[in-house]
């Protein structure tokens, strides 16, 4: 029969049990290798000011809202030219003053995606290329960013829609799943059409 001090050590264990549980969980998660990140997704880089921004090719840059010390870095550091904005109720002239960079802006709304707009961000996008390095964002750099981009990478890189939209929702920028209506924009896209309208080679 157990006596009154037994039963305590055991109340004792099973008490801090599922803690040690979740340690261990812990300890393990973090001794596991990281998931490597294929090499042809845009990669991280960390710059301050300028959130969520990765590069996609030599002259393509994709971020989240840069602030005015982020634009600024962007051009001293990277040789940043040019900008094509997404937003649709922020300009990013008083953020770019004295920088003399190139600022085009398609006001996308991630709820309901203009065919037009979506043309012209691709087309300035590839235009403004061939000038040198050019950022391409929206608000949080991961919904209307990650659509243009996927459809870069589709129409000017040969990528096929599947692979495109991977990495769009699983390259860690943030998209969030409620705009369900972006892969399915990508899904259903005729690929032959915007690149003729695009003016894609």
């Amino acid at each position: 029969m157990m006596n009154r001090n037994d039963i305590a050590t055991r109340r004792e264990i099973f008490a801090v049990l599922p803690a040690l549980v979740l340690f261990a969980g812990k300890a393990v998660a973090e001794m596991a290798p990281a998931a490597v990140r294929p090499a042809a997704w845009a990669q991280p880089i960390p710059l301050a000011g300028v959130p969520n921004l990765h590069q996609v090719e030599e002259n393509f840059y994709r971020s989240a809202q840069p602030d005015a010390k982020g634009f600024r870095a962007l051009a001293m550091q990277y040789g940043l030219k040019s900008v094509v904005s997404l937003r649709a109720f922020n300009s990013d002239a008083p953020l770019t003053r004295g920088l003399n960079l190139q600022l085009t802006r398609f006001p996308i709304h991630t709820w309901h995606i203009e065919r037009e707009d979506v043309v012209g961000a691709l087309r300035s996008l590839r235009l403004a290329m061939r000038e040198g390095p050019v950022l391409l964002h929206c608000q949080h750099g991961a919904d209307r960013t990650g659509l243009i981009t996927a459809l870069y990478r589709i129409l000017y890189q040969g990528w096929s829609k599947q692979a495109a939209a991977d990495e769009m929702l699983n390259g860690k920028f943030g998209y969030h799943a409620v705009w369900g209506n972006i892969p399915r924009y990508i899904a259903r896209v005729d690929v032959a059409r915007l690149r003729s309208e695009v003016g894609a080679p």
